[in-house]
């Protein structure tokens, strides 16, 4: 279990046991991973600017590739319990990606720790498309050309901006909550009293005011969504739920079990992790932005 992350959220809770992943259905793909092979750590041709104000004191990190020209942009919002939005996470995913021809910008949004609910999260979100847009010749991006990408609360996040943002052309969702009045489902008594507690972040936010399922609209993005069978943090049926209600609006959605892959980099184990920074995994995710985005 990285311990970084886990200084990040204190008080975080995980169930001891996993919650049972559903029954198949159509448009859900399980894979076993290889982590052998893992995504470079710092791959060439990208260069990184860091902590660019792009809003009320809020900063984005912003990877771009070296080739010249006007390059697709992707969103990245990162996890955190709604209680903190660290934009360094997934630096070496993020690089992978830029690498690969995309400007990816990790963003900084308003959690809990500034007394905020998902709405100003979701401003900040909308503010940094702009802010980025609107210097869509100094960074090299393509404003016509845009994706989502995020991580737990941050997939959460990524799955409301896309289906509100006309603007967005894919949404990558890794592990992300869905309908937070459901998100003990499955697991032990432990985090059915945690999650219940008004207190927690996860309620602070409000986020149980708005579930992406309920959004989801023929016209609506592609989607991607991603979740491991052994996530003790969010279990793999949110993530089904949200497929299913796109699926039955007609919209594009793929989603990709991943055999013994846990919370993240917040997973049991080291293995467990590496599968989500393994070029297998990043893989699918490029090929996903580059049909949607390029195609």
């Amino acid at each position: 279990m990285n311990l970084k992350y886990m200084r990040m959220l204190p008080g975080m809770e995980y169930s001891t046991t996993p919650a049972p992943e559903p029954d198949d259905h159509e448009g859900v793909v399980r894979i076993t991973v290889d982590t052998a092979e893992q995504v470079p750590r710092k791959p060439d041709g990208v260069t990184l600017r860091r902590g660019l104000r792009y809003h009320e004191g809020l900063r984005l990190d912003l990877h771009t590739p070296s080739t010249p020209g006007r390059h697709p942009l992707v969103v990245y919002l990162p996890g955190g319990g709604f209680a903190v939005a660290p934009r360094a996470m997934a630096r070496r995913e993020r690089a992978f990606i830029a690498a690969s021809g995309y400007a990816v910008a990790s963003v900084q949004y308003r959690t809990t720790r500034q007394k905020a609910t998902y709405r100003q999260g979701l401003a900040d979100a909308q503010a940094a498309i702009g802010y980025l847009t609107g210097r869509a010749e100094d960074f090299g991006i393509d404003p016509g050309r845009i994706g989502v990408w995020g991580e737990s609360a941050g997939g959460y996040m990524a799955s409301l901006v896309g289906l509100e943002d006309e603007r967005i052309g894919a949404v990558v969702d890794k592990f992300g909550a869905v309908d937070i009045a459901r998100l003990a489902e499955g697991f032990d008594q432990r985090m059915h009293t945690f999650l219940g507690n008004p207190d927690n972040a996860v309620n602070r936010y409000g986020a149980a005011e708005a579930n992406p399922a309920d959004l989801a609209r023929p016209g609506a993005p592609a989607f991607l969504l991603l979740h491991g069978d052994d996530d003790r943090v969010i279990p793999p049926a949110q993530t089904l739920e949200l497929h299913l209600a796109l699926r039955a609006a007609g919209v594009d959605s793929t989603r990709y079990l991943l055999t013994g892959a846990g919370h993240g980099h917040l997973a049991l184990s080291g293995e467990q992790s590496r599968q989500w920074t393994s070029l297998q995994v990043m893989t699918l995710v490029r090929d996903f932005l580059d049909r949607n985005l390029r195609g």
